[in-house]
């Protein structure tokens, strides 16, 4: 029975060590990103901030990740009424849609695209912003391996996510970010929808 319990004892420092002190430390709200987000009442504002690793040895920049919203519901979507899809999939839902690189105290602009609007459905064309309200959107796939790792994508539920903004690994490095996004139109017709603000890498295919 002691060597049963020894057998036991053995592996807990290196069960602990894997689960602890080996992850790196997270900045903010981690990346990727989602968190609740209000869609529903004009002026509504959300904000996160991030840190942005080197994904690869042999490539200094960080890869493109989009910015948008996802909504989420039990595989059938009871809580999607007649109209919905089409309301989100058309309607125009203005956000404005801010990034910075944030260097101590000091925070710098990043340049984000936005969909081209004579886009062809189905293959979208992101362009260079040249505000930062965002009018339109395009239905996408992000990442939801890394959503999983972090525990931010819920096996049980429907997504449909949707791609706002874009900002480019040519305008992106590694370090801290912050993002707001401001709802500014009334959309009370989607308050019995669960909202929630998106940003993560591309679905890799």
């Amino acid at each position: 029975m002691r060597n049963l319990f020894k057998q036991w004892m053995l592996p807990l420092p290196l069960l602990l060590a894997a689960c602890g002190g080996k992850q790196p430390p997270v900045y903010g709200d981690g990346f990727p990103v989602a968190k609740p987000m209000d869609l529903v009442h004009a002026g509504a504002v959300v904000e996160a901030r991030f840190e942005l690793p080197p994904p690869w040895e042999d490539d200094p920049r960080p890869r493109t990740f989009l910015i948008g919203f996802r909504t989420g519901g039990p595989p059938g979507r009871p809580d999607m009424k007649p109209g919905d899809a089409d309301f989100l999939d058309k309607a125009e839902l203005p956000l404005r849609v801010q990034l910075w690189k944030v260097d101590g105290s000091d925070e710098t602009p990043v340049v984000l695209h936005r969909l081209n609007p004579s886009t062809v459905p189905g293959s979208p064309v992101f362009i260079q912003a040249s505000s930062d309200v965002f009018p339109m959107r395009s239905p996408t796939g992000a990442d939801s391996n890394s959503l999983v790792k972090v525990g931010k994508y819920d096996m049980s539920m429907a997504y449909r996510q949707f791609e706002v903004a874009s900002a480019t690994a040519e305008s992106l490095s590694p370090g801290r970010y912050r993002l707001q996004v401001t709802n500014l139109q009334q959309n009370s017709r989607i308050a019995h929808l669960k909202v929630e603000l998106l940003v993560a890498n591309y679905n890799v295919k």
